[in-house]
C-alpha cells in the first residue's frame, strides 16, 4: 500500500510518545505524575455542567449548522466586541471540534504547496505538521532564552519571502509562558502593515490565563485594520478547563470563514451539540470565575519554582501565563543515569525521567527548542510536589 506524500512529510508527535509510555508504566501499577499534560485539572463550572446535562436529558442533541449554533456565535461576537473592541458578525465565525480544527481548516483552505507560513520557535507542536500536512513550508524564527523568547522583529522580516502566506502568532505562549509586551506588538503591527497580502493567525486559546494583565493584548488592539486578514483562533479548553469538550472557534473575514467551512463541511461537519450548548453558559460566567483559576495556578507556579530553584539553569522568569514552565536542561547533556545510561538530548531526559522517577514531561525539541523540556503546574499542589521531589532526584541521581 502507498500512503500520501503529505503523510510521509509529518512526524509522530513526541508528546504523545511520552503519553503511552506514561500509560504504559500505569497499566504497570505505577503512580505516574503528569506533569506534560496540557489541561487543567479543575472541573468545568457547575453550570456548564448542567448545560450539558440539561441537553442531554431535553434530547436537544441533533446536528446544528456547519458553523455553530446561532445563539453561541452572537454570545462569541458579543465576547470578541468586549475583548477586541472590534465587532464580528455571526458570519465571521465559524465553532470547530476544538481549536486544533480551527487552525487546520484556516492553513488547508488557504495554502497552497510550497507557500510559506512563519512560526516562531518555541512553537506549539502541532503547527509545523499542519502546515506540512496541508503542503506548506514551516518557516522558524527562533528566539532565545537570552531575549526571553520574545520576537526580533528585524529578524522576523528577514524571513518574510514573495511566498510568505501566514505568520502564526501565540500568546500567551505554548510551551514557554511567555505573554510578548506591548511594545514587541507594536513593532509587530508596524511590520505586519508592511506586508499587506500576509495573513495573520492569532492563537489566543490562552488568554483567559494571562497573569501578566487583566485583558490579552493583541495586534486587533494596536491596529482594528488588521481585522481584514487576521483570524481569531480560541477556544473553551484552557481557561474554561473543557478539553475533553472538543469546542474551539475563529473569527476572520467573512470570505476565510466560508471556505472554513466549506472543509468543515466536507471532514467533521458541526461541532459537538452538545458541548456548544454548554459553552453558552461558559460565556456567561463573570470575571470571578477566571480570577479564582489564575490565583490558584500562580500558586502552583510558585510551588514547582520554590521545589526546584537550586536546580541550576531551571529559570522560569518568563513564564508569565499559560500553565507551563520551560527550563533549559543543557547542563544535565552528556550525564550518566547511576553511572550507566547517558542523557543525550532532552527527548532521552524525558523518557528516562519517566522510566526511572514515574514523572512525564515534555522534550523542548517538540516545540523547536532543544536542551529544554516543558513542565505543567496545572497539576494539583500534591502532585506537583511529589513530582518536583522526584525530578531533583533524578538530577541528583545524573554524573
Amino acid at each position: 500500500m502507498h500512503f500520501s506524500k503529505n503523510i510521509e512529510k509529518i512526524n509522530m508527535s513526541k508528546t504523545a510518545e511520552v503519553a503511552d509510555l506514561a500509560l504504559s508504566l500505569k497499566e504497570q501499577g505505577h503512580k505516574i505524575i503528569n506533569m506534560a499534560t496540557g489541561e487543567l485539572s479543575f472541573k468545568p463550572a457547575l453550570s456548564v455542567r448542567k448545560e450539558a446535562c440539561r441537553t442531554i436529558n431535553k434530547g436537544e442533541t441533533l446536528y446544528t449548522q456547519v458553523a455553530g449554533l446561532k445563539e453561541l456565535r452572537d454570545l462569541i461576537s458579543t465576547k470578541l466586541k468586549k475583548d477586541l473592541k472590534i465587532e464580528y458578525k455571526c458570519d465571521e465565525i465559524i465553532v470547530s471540534n476544538g481549536g486544533k480544527q480551527v487552525i487546520y481548516n484556516a492553513l488547508q483552505s488557504t495554502i497552497n504547496r510550497g507557500d510559506e507560513v512563519i512560526i516562531i520557535s518555541p512553537y506549539w507542536v502541532s503547527y509545523p505538521e499542519i502546515i506540512k500536512l496541508c503542503g506548506g513550508k514551516p518557516k522558524v524564527l527562533n528566539t532565545t532564552r537570552g531575549e526571553g523568547f520574545s520576537i526580533n522583529t528585524e529578524k522576523l522580516e528577514k524571513l518574510i519571502t514573495s511566498k510568505t502566506k501566514w505568520i502564526i502568532l501565540n500568546s500567551p505562549n505554548n510551551p514557554t509562558g511567555v505573554v510578548y509586551s506591548p511594545e514587541t506588538i507594536k513593532k509587530l503591527v508596524l511590520v505586519l502593515k508592511k506586508y499587506p497580502d500576509i495573513w495573520i493567525l492569532s492563537d489566543d486559546i490562552y488568554e483567559k490565563l494571562n497573569f501578566s494583565t487583566e485583558t490579552n493584548l493583541s495586534i486587533l488592539h494596536i491596529d482594528e485594520k488588521l481585522k481584514e486578514r487576521s483570524l481569531v483562533v480560541n477556544g473553551f479548553s484552557k481557561g474554561y478547563c473543557m478539553t475533553g469538550w472538543r469546542l474551539g472557534y475563529g473569527a476572520g473575514p467573512k470570505i476565510l470563514i466560508e471556505a472554513m467551512k466549506k472543509i468543515q463541511s466536507q471532514s467533521t461537519s458541526a461541532a459537538n451539540t452538545i458541548a456548544q450548548n454548554a459553552a453558552i453558559k461558559a460565556l456567561e460566567l463573570d470575571n470571578s470565575h477566571f480570577i479564582a483559576i489564575k490565583a490558584s495556578l500562580l500558586k502552583r507556579r510558585a510551588i514547582v519554582i520554590s521545589a526546584l530553584s537550586d536546580l541550576e539553569c531551571f529559570d522560569s522568569n518568563f513564564s508569565k501565563g499559560a500553565f507551563y514552565l520551560f527550563p533549559s536542561i543543557k547542563r544535565f547533556l552528556g550525564k550518566r543515569l547511576n553511572g550507566k545510561e547517558v542523557i543525550l538530548n532532552d527527548t532521552n531526559f524525558c523518557m528516562q525521567l519517566l522510566s526511572s522517577e514515574h514523572v512525564a514531561t515534555v522534550p523542548g525539541s517538540s516545540f523547536g527548542s532543544k536542551d529544554s523540556i516543558r513542565i505543567s503546574y496545572a497539576l494539583s499542589e500534591k502532585d506537583l510536589r511529589t513530582g518536583c521531589k522526584r525530578i531533583k532526584q533524578f538530577c541528583e541521581r545524573l554524573i
